[in-house]
Formats: C-alpha cells, structure tokens, sequence
C-alpha cells in the first residue's frame, strides 16, 4: 500500500497539527417530531489535519503527485500517526480537493485531512 510521503525533516506532520477522535452517529425523525439519535459505528476515527507551511516546491511537487495519485478521496494509503508513530492503514484524504497557496518563494502552503478507515 502506498505510504504517505515524509517531508524533508523525515516528519509526517508539522505543528500545529490537530488529531480527533470521532464517532459516527445517526438521528431518526418520528412523525410526531421527536428525535433519536445513536452511534453508528462500532470503534471511533481517528482524523489528522494537517497545515503545512515553508514547503518547498519540492515538497509541494510530491504531496501534490501523491495526491492525485490516490485520486483524492478514492485511494487508501498508509498513514504514520505523528503522536505515536503507528503506522495505521486504509487511510483516504478527508476531501477530493488539494490547494496550495505561495506565500513567498519558499512558502507553499496547504492543509490536508486524513481519515482512518
């Protein structure tokens, strides 16, 4: 499975980096208006945002190629969690979209969603 690419530090991440947990749920709508609402999954999710700043164009070039590689939000890849370098697999990004901003020559910008399977 392809592995998603380091950066030239040989870090995954930069700081600040978010890393959530979160549990799918599901509502169901009575006809008398009242609500019930249940997890729809059996484990939570792990999610990673990630903002990276100071890329070179380098480093912009192979997230970029990675992403269209996995087609955004369509291909599985393999994922080292920054917080406790577990490698988890069946990673996809969070959106079919990637941006990259230059702030100055050797300042590309993007931010970038992970999901655990």
């Amino acid at each position: 499975m392809p592995q998603f690419p380091k950066l030239k530090t040989g870090a995954s991440a930069q700081y600040p980096a978010t890393r959530e947990l979160r549990l799918a749920s599901e509502a169901q709508r009575f006809l008398d208006s009242t609500e019930q609402r249940y997890i729809d999954s059996a484990a939570p999710r792990r999610r990673w945002v990630l903002d990276l700043s100071l890329l070179d164009g380098s480093e912009a070039a192979v997230l970029r190629e990675f992403f269209l590689e996995m087609r955004g939000t369509s291909g599985e890849f393999d994922f080292e969690d920054p917080w406790t370098g577990e490698v988890v697999t069946g990673c996809r990004f969070g959106s079919d979209a990637f941006t990259l901003a230059a702030e100055a020559e050797w300042d590309l910008r993007t931010s970038v969603t992970i999901w655990e399977p």
